[in-house]
């Protein structure tokens, strides 16, 4: 099954930009810190999504080359 994007996302990039301050207080924590802040943000991106959105994101972790 080839994996398409969402048709409201096609020909659509991604970005996200990370500022010198952000970067900044991520040097400063330990790296349970940052554990536990990546596993916050997963938590939090799981109860986000919608279940087409999870079985997408699924299938696209496991898509092979």
């Amino acid at each position: 099954m080839k994996i398409k994007p969402k048709i409201e996302n096609q020909n659509v990039g991604f970005h996200y930009t990370v500022t010198d301050e952000q970067l900044e207080i991520r040097s400063k924590m330990s790296v349970e810190e940052i554990l536990n802040w990546v596993e916050s943000t997963a938590q939090f991106i799981y109860e986000a999504q919608k279940p087409e959105e999870r079985e997408r994101m699924k299938r696209a972790k496991n898509f092979k080359w």
